[in-house]
């Protein structure tokens, strides 16, 4: 009795450690590679022997085994198994080209698995998989070619969606794209396909595409219709958030962009908060007037900027002296003007001119006493755009000759007579003018016949009339002066 106890028991713990597993080529086979595979055992070549014995003309186990390879991180007896369902198939297993091909782009070899997956696709035309993926690794050497081929998918499967898969590659292209009109072109297909799609059939990340794509490429509209979409999935997503806040205050519904500042910044999840979106919380507080939360957000973003933010620290204190202009507040709105100009490495004459704008608003808002003096400084900076700029001396002249003339009542010291001159001794002579230049040119003379004739020197106001006339022969007062005795 105990010699039959002792043998019950030893068969027992025999059946307990031993591990039985199916090995007859049957769809069994590949639960119990999985289960080898996942135990990482010491002798794996060992125990996948049969199971490749039992299965090597089973293309269909085989490329399973492969996959079970490929999901445990063995690229190296995944590719072993797929060439193995390849033979078993004659070379006609789609799938096994697919997996080939998911392993040469984990080796960055982009060429070899398009090369791979267009196999899989000629073996079967119906193989949606194949497609997408030729398409995804194919975009990085040429967007649109891979586009096209998922034009071939929808020829094959009519049933199947492309445009996001589209709308995808193109956003990935322009994320890779290191000029500036590739990265818009590229967006702008993007979101052309995206708007073909079926937007409640596009997941998060589809979603997040659509609204960026929406967004910087100039259609706000869609941009918060799509960023609602996705904010119905995520409520606390931050990119969602962001894009309502951003497009709300480019439609200009400053009230709605206002509850977005409070959803980004305040209940979105993982904010980290950039100088651009500090930058834009501002304008939305500016807009609506709420000049406390404006200030600390435009110096928010100051705080937050660098040499690598997309809004750069010039265009920020350019907001900030725009503010305070609008809000009269000119002493703030010139000295942030000039951190402007002091931070801004292409001062162009328009950037000058506003200089210049801000004194003459503000003299128009002073008493006489001081109303000369910023008159004058408003004159001075276009001095200073006409030695910075020879192109434009002329204009710059002529718009100092206008403001000085305002400090001469009645022309009765001729103050402007000198920059006039310039004007008409730049321009008279210059054989392709512009209308813009007759112009200028018409009123230099207008003022110098104007001068001559309170100096009732009528022979050189003549003059001065004969060579208006030749700009503009209707011109009046050229006229009245001409038919004076």
């Amino acid at each position: 009795m105990k010699a039959i106890k002792y043998l019950l028991m030893g068969v027992l713990t025999l059946g307990c450690s031993t591990t039985v597993m199916a090995q007859d080529g049957s769809k069994a086979d590949i639960d119990a590679v999985k289960k080898i595979i996942s135990s990482k055992p010491a002798d794996l070549d060992k125990q996948m022997k049969p199971f490749y014995k039992q299965n090597k003309k089973n293309a269909e186990n085989l490329v399973a085994f492969a996959n079970a390879f490929y999901e445990a991180k063995d690229t190296a007896n995944a590719r072993v198994y797929a060439n193995h369902a390849l033979t078993a198939s004659k070379n006609k297993c789609a799938p096994a080209y697919v997996l080939l091909g998911d392993i040469a782009a984990l080796s960055e070899d982009g060429g070899a698995a398009a090369a791979y997956y267009d196999q899989a696709i000629y073996y079967d035309n119906k193989y949606v998989d194949a497609y997408k993926r030729y398409a995804m690794v194919y975009s990085k050497i040429d967007p649109r070619g891979s586009a096209q081929k998922l034009d071939d998918l929808k020829r094959n499967c009519p049933e199947v969606s492309i445009d996001a898969i589209k709308a995808h590659i193109f956003m990935r292209a322009s994320e890779r794209a290191s000029d500036r009109q590739q990265v818009q072109e590229n967006r702008k297909l993007a979101y052309e396909h995206f708007m073909k799609a079926d937007i409640n059939k596009l997941d998060k990340s589809e979603l997040n595409e659509f609204v960026r794509a929406s967004y910087f490429t100039g259609h706000p509209q869609d941009a918060f219709r799509v960023a609602e979409a996705g904010l119905k999935l995520m409520p606390r997503n931050r990119t969602f958030n962001r894009m309502a806040m951003f497009a709300s205050y480019d439609l200009k519904n400053y009230d709605v962009a206002k509850e977005y500042i409070n959803k980004y910044f305040n209940e979105s999840d993982s904010v980290t908060a950039s100088e651009y979106d500090y930058y834009y919380a501002a304008l939305i507080y500016d807009a609506l007037s709420d000049k406390e939360n404006a200030k600390k957000a435009y110096h928010q973003a100051l705080d937050n900027v660098n040499d690598s933010s997309i809004i750069k620290k010039f265009a920020i204190y350019k907001a900030l002296a725009d503010s305070h202009l609008k809000d009269k507040d000119f002493e703030s709105a010139v000295n942030y003007y000039k951190q402007f100009l002091d931070n801004k490495s292409d001062v162009n004459i328009d950037d000058n001119e506003g200089f210049a704008s801000i004194y003459s608003k503000w003299a128009e808002e002073v008493e006489d006493a001081k109303k000369a003096d910023l008159i004058t400084k408003a004159a001075d900076v276009y001095s200073n755009i006409a030695q910075k700029f020879p192109v434009q001396e002329a204009y710059a002249t002529y718009k100092r000759a206008e403001l000085i003339n305002k400090l001469d009542k009645n022309m009765e010291k001729r103050l402007a007579k000198a920059d006039y001159q310039k004007v008409v001794e730049l321009l008279s002579n210059k054989a392709d003018r512009g209308k813009s230049e007759n112009t200028m040119l018409k009123y230099g003379l207008h003022y110098l016949m104007f001068g001559s004739y309170l100096d009732k020197n009528v022979p050189a106001a003549k003059e001065y009339a004969e060579k208006i006339l030749a700009i503009d022969p209707e011109y009046k007062p050229a006229l009245e002066i001409q038919s004076l005795k």
